[in-house]
């Protein structure tokens, strides 16, 4: 795989437009990391002052600047920028880092600002970071283009950031506690190059194993999820996406759309993408380390190792949350553990050494526990006291955790002494944790890295019997109508089109004419109300279920359906679980599927799994597993196993469809009827929402 931004990384000579003599400028920030931070090209400041700076020839400007020069850094103010930039290009450089700010974080004229750059970088066929950015770090190269203060030493993680003060904290974090990256790219507001080219830049770096990223917004999700599920298989990718929650509301016709979000959005991309999502900085550097420096675990089972109960308790607690579990050690494995553990050691799980063990123990205890056939992985929690130094733990710690394929995470919590501790379990490439419920969260990065690298690839063969035309024909019906919302007839068209069954159905303006048509399709029947401006039919007294002859469906028809209204007649489907089946469109990721549990209530459970459309049979089940109406439709409580298959066929013919109809903005399929095994489901009220 090419890497689209190797001349930022290994660039032959660098230009820095902008640079000053002032130790408090930025521009010197920037020359003085090139020149001592190992960087071995030409470097040549520029500035129309000229002299000498830092030992270096200072030119007058870009255009005097000799040759070898492929990138140049501007560290101008932004209304000088756009000039610098065209005459980098007159140069014939064909890559840039722009620094400052000042553009479309300001509004309309930043943004008036931004697409000048854009224009004159398609002119001169360039490549540009930024604006508003820090810069670049390779520490294999050495390259930093950045003005921040440290350098971080090498290491396997690559790291990518919308945020300067996000880079800059981070690597000062790093390096506090020896943790070390590979490559670092600060984004800013990314005009040209975007959060895609640095995934794939980082995919193509052979130094770079794992990859945190701080995004701030997404030009092109479907590009993101492309790229990102490209290198999920070989590297992991770990993200926090701030934005998460919308500021605001608006007004939705479906129950997908008022459950459906920026954040339900996110996180369906990151799970085809393959990328882990995390809540927070402290969750997206801890999880990165882990994947960083250990495997994933072979399986769920988990030892803990300690001289402290409550926090043991803490981490045992931490662990389930992340979907893994404390290992039930054989009596082989405990009698191991008495045998070089200190006297009265607990040698269930957790295994407490108490007060006082010695470093040793930590290492000979964690080597029994690493052979242990029913471990797959050790938290080691171990909180200081006067007896035992922290730096000498993390060491035993290291030693025992080295030549395992099994993952080793280590807590030791604290003030004084934490720092060289963490140093000495990272440079043994075990992860260090200031809390056991933060080493449970590493853990839990593998584990469910793990599971990304075992899930076979989407296969995304379309659903058998799909009638794409005849679908068309009833939404140009609607559209020539000036409906925006189809009637509930032409939605159980729609569907029936698209292979869901549906049970037979029709309009009726009068009470005569629903009497007709329930005789046609059969006793027992539903009525609907159907009106201008209802769309959820049962707030309004609007459904009538389990009509049984023509009295007791005139009645109600002459109860409910007002003049110029319709009534929509259809058979009662077989009794069955009601579930939501639901599609929406997204602005950024494109159409999304939901599933959970039906019913009028169906937004106040929140009980909804979404994925990216269209989906695969494995996604269809793991959306349905993932809600307490899956739960439901395996059968509990003496219930009979409800026809799952059938739920997800539903629902991957939902995903293809709102796929294969840009018309369609919003579909609900509530309820879906599910049956007895093996019986089907049915889509027995279908709202159909057009895009505007």
């Amino acid at each position: 795989m090419a890497d689209p931004l190797y001349t930022f990384f290994h660039p032959h000579g660098v230009a820095v437009l902008g640079a000053s003599s002032n130790p408090l400028k930025l521009s010197h920030g920037v020359l003085r990391n090139l020149v001592t931070h190992g960087y071995s090209g030409p470097i040549y400041p520029v500035n129309p002052k000229g002299g000498e700076l830092l030992g270096l020839r200072v030119y007058a400007s870009v255009a005097q600047v000799p040759d070898p020069v492929e990138l140049a850094v501007i560290v101008l103010a932004a209304e000088r920028t756009a000039e610098a930039l065209a005459a980098c290009g007159e140069r014939g450089i064909r890559a840039a880092v722009l620094i400052a700010s000042g553009f479309a974080e300001l509004g309309a004229g930043g943004r008036e600002r931004e697409a000048e750059l854009q224009e004159i970088a398609r002119r001169y066929g360039m490549r540009f970071i930024g604006p508003n950015c820090v810069g670049v770090i390779d520490t294999y190269t050495p390259i930093d283009t950045t003005f921040s203060r440290t350098m971080p030493e090498q290491g396997v993680i690559g790291f990518v950031s919308h945020s300067g003060a996000v880079c800059g904290g981070t690597m000062d974090w790093a390096s506090a506690v020896g943790v070390g990256f590979s490559r670092i790219v600060s984004l800013g507001n990314q005009a040209d190059i975007d959060l895609a080219d640095a995934l794939a830049s980082l995919a193509a770096d052979p130094n770079t194993k794992t990859v945190a990223a701080y995004i701030e917004g997404v030009p092109d999700g479907k590009r993101f999820v492309e790229t990102a599920a490209r290198m999920t298989p070989h590297k992991p990718l770990v993200v926090l996406k701030a934005g998460r929650t919308p500021s605001g509301t608006r007004a939705v016709a479906s129950h997908t759309g008022a459950l459906a979000g920026a954040d339900q959005a996110f996180l369906a991309a990151c799970h085809r993408a393959g990328a882990l999502p995390v809540d927070n900085l402290e969750e997206l550097v801890d999880g990165a380390i882990a994947l960083a420096y250990r495997r994933p675990p072979a399986g769920p089972e988990i030892a803990i190792l300690t001289n402290a109960g409550g926090p043991s308790a803490v981490g045992a607690d931490a662990l389930d949350r992340y979907g893994m579990r404390l290992a039930n050690l054989s009596a082989e494995t405990q009698a191991r553990l008495r045998e070089v553990c200190p006297p009265g050691t607990m040698t269930g799980n957790p295994v407490d050494m108490l007060g006082g063990p010695q470093p040793s123990h930590y290492t000979a205890a964690l080597r029994v526990l690493l052979a242990a056939e029913e471990v797959d992985g050790v938290m080691v929690v171990f909180v200081p006291q006067a007896i035992t130094p922290p730096h000498d733990v993390a060491v035993a710690v290291g030693r025992g955790a080295e030549q395992t394929a099994k993952p080793v995470v280590c807590c030791i919590s604290g003030g004084g002494g934490i720092g060289a501790a963490a140093r000495a379990l990272h440079a043994h490439s075990v992860p260090h944790y200031l809390t056991p419920a933060r080493a449970a969260l590493g853990l839990g990065a593998l584990y469910q890295y793990g599971r990304v690298q075992a899930r076979p690839p989407v296969s995304l063969e379309p659903a058998a019997g799909v009638k794409r035309e005849l679908a068309l024909e009833v939404i140009g019906r609607a559209v020539k109508a000036g409906q925006r919302a189809l009637d509930a007839q032409a939605g159980a068209e729609l569907a029936a089109a698209y292979g869901l069954v549906v049970p037979p159905s029709g309009l009726a303006s009068t009470a005569a004419a629903a009497i007709a048509l329930a005789e046609r399709i059969g006793y027992p029947v539903a009525l609907k109300r159907v009106a201008p401006g209802v769309v959820h039919k049962a707030d309004v007294g609007g459904v009538a279920l389990g009509l049984e002859d023509s009295r007791a469906l005139r009645t109600a028809f002459e109860r409910m359906v007002g003049p110029g209204e319709q009534g929509f007649v259809q058979r009662m489907a077989p009794p069955g679980l009601e579930t939501v089946v639901g599609a929406q469109r997204d602005s950024q990721f494109g159409p999304l599927v939901m599933f959970g549990l039906g019913g009028t209530y169906v937004e106040v459970l929140k009980d909804v799994a979404f994925r990216l459309a269209p989906l695969d049979e494995v996604e269809a089940r793991e959306m349905i597993d993932e809600t307490a109406a899956g739960r439901l439709l395996k059968g509990v409580r003496g219930q009979p196993a409800r026809d799952v298959a059938a739920a997800a066929d539903a629902l991957r013919r939902v995903g293809q469809l709102v796929a294969d109809l840009e018309q369609i903005a919003e579909v609900d399929l509530n309820p879906l009827i599910v049956g007895a095994e093996g019986e089907g489901a049915w889509a027995v009220d279908v709202r159909v929402i057009l895009a505007g």
